[in-house]
């Protein structure tokens, strides 16, 4: 007898019998396809059609929704704070204000915010290489500085101060490289500075203290470190920063964040998107990667999954990704020296990585 398959009523592939080993992973595939909660889109189209870049993206957000709820629980909390991430992560400012975008991996630029001198970048979360403090140094042409306690430096040439430093010419090289000088530290971003699980770590107050305003772009991919970081910076700390990317994480538990260990998931994550919501105050949405992290999602498979810990009411989950900023008080100066940045910039060029 050979294996017999149908659809169901809810148009699921129905398999019994066997695959014969020349079509196991055919089988296997096409089964896990068909099993998979469908997936709609909520009557909306990605504003970057016809040609949407694998980056963040500017532009109002399109989320797909599942027709049949595809985990094991279904927690109100998780999706009414997901909403709320949402909201606060939708960009707000235009190409006009702006004007032009640059769009580079994790980075959803507004070039107003580049066109000023005597600025520096802070990144924060290096690994092997660090994209976003070469493009700094590279295309913007500004000092940076480069932070992480946890990346081995062997395995790091900027953190090893092995890429070449302000050397010359980084056009079209493959490899790690500064055309503006850098430095690197052996320390990682916390609330306070001190000694965290045998790894010290720095603050960022303590960075910005004694620069004048809106003079730093920051980044930060930390692990889940950025809440309290976010929480502790006061009016003027926010005042001289021009920029921010980073890697968002909701209901992580980095080591820095121990004092909230023992609270409810919900609160500790309801905690965090009201550090969100407040950074808005100082800053508006340039851009996310929400849209591109959405697209080819297909939840589901084998079986339900365990719900991620804040989602969409439409259950995509919004736990991890990352944003833009820029200093609201930069949208509000002359449109002409946003123009004039845009073609600073667009004459420069790209770095080839």
């Amino acid at each position: 007898q050979g294996p017999r398959s149908g659809l169901s009523k809810h148009g699921r592939l129905q398999m019994s019998g066997y695959c014969s080993v020349s079509f196991l992973l055919f089988c296997r595939a096409f089964a896990a396809i068909h099993t998979a909660p469908l997936v709609r889109r909520e009557g909306c189209k990605p504003s970057c059609l016809p040609s949407c870049p694998q980056s963040s993206r500017t532009g109002v957000p399109c989320l797909p929704s599942v027709l049949d709820w595809p985990y094991t629980t279904q927690r109100d909390w998780s999706s009414k704070l997901g909403e709320r991430i949402v909201k606060a992560a939708t960009p707000t400012v235009s190409k006009e204000t702006c004007g032009d975008f640059r769009l580079f991996g994790d980075s959803a630029w507004c070039l107003a915010a580049f066109n000023a001198p005597d600025v520096i970048g802070l990144s924060f979360g290096i690994e092997e290489r660090d994209l976003w403090s070469e493009t700094m140094s590279n295309v913007f042409h500004m000092p940076t500085e480069l932070y992480d306690c946890f990346q081995d430096p062997s395995t790091s040439p900027p953190l090893s101060l092995k890429a070449p430093n302000a050397e010359g010419s980084c056009l079209h090289t493959a490899h790690h490289c500064y055309e503006t000088a850098y430095k690197a530290f052996r320390l990682c971003l916390g609330p306070t500075i001190g000694m965290v699980d045998g790894r010290e770590y720095t603050s960022l107050p303590d960075l910005l203290k004694d620069r004048p305003p809106l003079a730093v772009h920051v980044k930060m991919d930390v692990e889940g470190s950025e809440w309290s970081v976010l929480e502790n910076l006061t009016s003027t700390d926010l005042a001289r920063i021009r920029t921010i990317d980073a890697e968002l994480h909701f209901g992580f538990l980095a080591a820095s964040e121990a004092t909230y260990r023992t609270w409810p998931a919900s609160e500790r994550v309801r905690r965090e998107v009201e550090i969100f919501e407040r950074l808005l105050k100082s800053f508006a949405v340039v851009g996310s990667n929400l849209e591109t992290n959405a697209e080819g999602w297909q939840p589901g498979g084998q079986g339900k999954k365990e719900q991620p810990v804040v989602h969409t009411a439409g259950g995509f989950p919004v736990n991890q990704f990352a944003i833009s900023f820029v200093n609201r008080k930069l949208l509000s100066r002359n449109i002409d020296a946003a123009v004039s940045a845009a073609g600073a910039v667009s004459a420069t060029g790209a770095v080839s990585f």
